[in-house]
């Protein structure tokens, strides 16, 4: 069976971005920690929708802020899907895991890169993430 989202609705819960104070910008190469928290919850009423809830965060590894990126981050965001059809517990969570949770990824890193586009160390990307390792980690 083959599971269809729809986005229909999302909201940005929190936004914090703040200059990393050490930032060298010829550094070549960047590192820090980047996490990512998603939650799913099925509607009460209706099998056919979700809310999915995810939280970003990107620090500094301690000690090599200067390797850092130019921001520190924390960005959370809930998305509202709705399947096509009724769709297997299992098989929706994973549809949401690797593509609800992409989707909302793509618009919460647009929120960023807006955000950082007038901040005093220029605009920022959000690294990419990968989901589908993310959910082999999480066993779905």
């Amino acid at each position: 069976m083959s599971c269809f989202i729809q986005l229909n609705h999302y909201v940005i819960d929190g936004i914090s971005v703040m200059p990393n104070p050490k930032y060298v910008e010829s550094v070549a190469k960047r590192a820090g920690n980047v996490s990512a928290a998603i939650r799913i919850s099925p509607h009460k009423e209706d099998e056919k929708k979700y809310k999915l809830t995810l939280e970003i965060q990107v620090k500094p590894v301690p000690r090599k802020e200067k390797e850092f990126f130019p921001y520190m981050v924390a960005i959370g965001g809930t998305a509202f899907f709705t399947f096509e059809n009724p769709c297997p517990h299992e098989e929706a969570d994973k549809a949401l895991r690797l593509n609800g949770a992409s989707i909302l990824y793509g618009l919460l890193r647009a929120q960023v890169a807006q955000i950082t586009a007038q901040s005093v160390n220029g605009q920022f990307l959000l690294p990419t993430l990968n989901f589908v390792e993310m959910s082999k980690e999480a066993k779905i």
